[in-house]
């Protein structure tokens, strides 16, 4: 990567959010730019207008990647596949292939925290800045990568002293070459099969966050999962461990490491170095459901702290967090039942997280398109809790089948109770039907939304407005 891409012929690949900012920021820099995305002209329509008016060049529409291998210096769209023939040969004629985010990674002056997992990126990465705002509030605090604005193009004006936090996905980080001074690793657990070749590919991607840490950076590992707990071999820096389930013991040979662990429903963090550990929190504290988001909490405490985060600030942050939209967002209650948006949950394990955090009788609305990825575990689970299910999307039979040989399993008679539904409105109507007062009634996929609508969010954001309407 050079130290400025100043008359530097460049190919970006993709114009969605992300490489939009960096064409404008790599533009200001005075890179000649030629943009690769598989849209048309008219498709693109203002994006397009915007970048044509700069003197970008274009490769568009079908075939659009044929003529990548000719450049020498290349950035990535984050979620396309990375193992397609014209990538490959641009590999193998020696192109230095990138992503926004490693650029990003390279010239930001201020520490940077990278938070990845299989799930509850957004959440932890909203709870640690609002814990470092608390805590530092003369230090800037900015939030970005996944989630928010995308950063690169401000990234010469952060000062050093600021803080920043960056969800980064297995996508964003398949490509980096270098890792954030501050990593949290919350979970790792089958997905995006559908864009990575294998879970090992996927596995390997999520510890770049790691990986090229120096011995003086920090990595916090969740004690409770084989993946995340085995990691701290690999890493090259200071470890911290957080637990649900008590104490973490740390790696034999290592000094005592900083952790953070649930003690009854008292959340305690131990820094490591002799001093008394300290209560921090109480579940109590908590407006949002389900143990999982305590896990998180705990290694936000711990990241949080050793960025300069103190109690004090943290457990104010714990008390006023009130959640992230499409993350179990209680919608509204009718006639006794419940409705709560958890269109995040694209992959089954987050399903099983909703199922786990609610009480009572569920029925939930499940189906979208296809990642890849076993709906084995869901059912298993759906099946021992007697959830009711409705069927949406290009997964629907899938899914059907998943809960059919789940119940076969368990041998219990009857059938589990199932219904099939043309779209989210007509899902609602029929989950409505279903659930009787005191259960509750959730959109919580398991899939991703593509088959239906352009992201998650427009999804739920559907789904509160047909339900605010009942």
């Amino acid at each position: 990567m050079p130290e400025t891409y100043k008359d530097v012929q460049v190919a970006v690949v993709g114009m969605g959010k992300s490489n939009q900012a960096l064409c404008r920021y790599l533009l200001d820099e005075g890179a000649l730019l030629t943009c690769f995305d598989r849209k048309t002209e008219d498709e693109l329509g203002e994006v397009y207008e915007e970048f044509s008016t700069k003197g970008v060049r274009w490769s568009l529409g079908p075939g659009y990647l044929d003529k990548l291998p000719g450049y020498e210096h290349i950035f990535l769209t984050p979620g396309m596949k990375k193992h397609q023939p014209q990538v490959i040969e641009a590999r193998k004629r020696g192109a230095k292939i990138s992503t926004e985010i490693d650029l990003f990674l390279k010239r930001c002056k201020a520490p940077v925290a990278g938070i990845t997992g299989s799930a509850g990126k957004t959440t932890t990465c909203k709870l640690v800045g609002l814990m470092l705002e608390h805590s530092m509030p003369c230090t800037p605090v900015l939030v970005g990568g996944n989630i928010g604005p995308v950063l690169i193009e401000q990234v010469d004006q952060i000062p050093a002293h600021a803080r920043v936090i960056l969800e980064l996905s297995s996508f964003q980080l398949h490509l980096c070459s270098r890792s954030p001074q501050y990593a949290l690793l919350l979970n790792i657990r089958p997905n995006h099969l559908d864009i990575h070749r294998d879970f090992e590919e996927y596995v390997e991607a999520k510890k770049n966050i790691y990986r090229f840490q120096s011995e003086r950076d920090w990595a916090i590992l969740n004690y409770d999962e084989t993946e995340t707990r085995t990691a701290a071999a690999g890493c090259p820096g200071h470890v911290g461990l957080f637990s649900l389930n008590g104490y973490p013991a740390s790696k034999p040979g290592r000094a005592r490491v900083p952790v953070a662990w649930l003690d009854g429903h008292d959340l305690v963090y131990d820094p490591g170095d002799g001093s008394e550990p300290c209560v921090i929190a109480c579940e109590s504290d908590f407006k949002i459901p389900g143990r999982h988001n305590i896990s998180n909490a705990l290694g936000a405490v711990l990241l949080a702290m050793q960025m300069g985060a103190n109690p004090e600030g943290i457990s104010k942050a714990i008390r006023e967090f009130r959640g992230i939209e499409h993350r179990i967002e209680f919608v509204r209650e009718i006639d006794g039942v419940k409705f709560y948006n958890d269109s995040i949950a694209t992959s089954p394990d987050r399903t099983i997280a909703l199922v786990d955090s609610l009480e009572g009788s569920l029925v939930l609305i499940l189906g979208g398109s296809d990642k890849g990825l076993s709906f084995d575990g869901l059912a298993g689970k759906i099946v021992s809790r007697r959830c009711k299910a409705v069927l949406i999307g290009e997964c629907a039979a899938k899914i059907r089948q998943a809960i059919e040989n789940a119940w076969a399993e368990a041998g219990l008679s009857g059938k589990p109770e199932i219904a099939e539904a043309g779209g989210l409105e007509e899902a609602i109507r029929i989950a409505r039907t279903m659930a009787r007062p005191g259960d509750s009634v959730a959109l919580s996929p398991a899939c991703a939304s593509y088959d239906m609508f352009s992201n998650f969010e427009q999804r739920g954001r559907l789904f509160k407005r047909i339900v605010r309407a009942l």
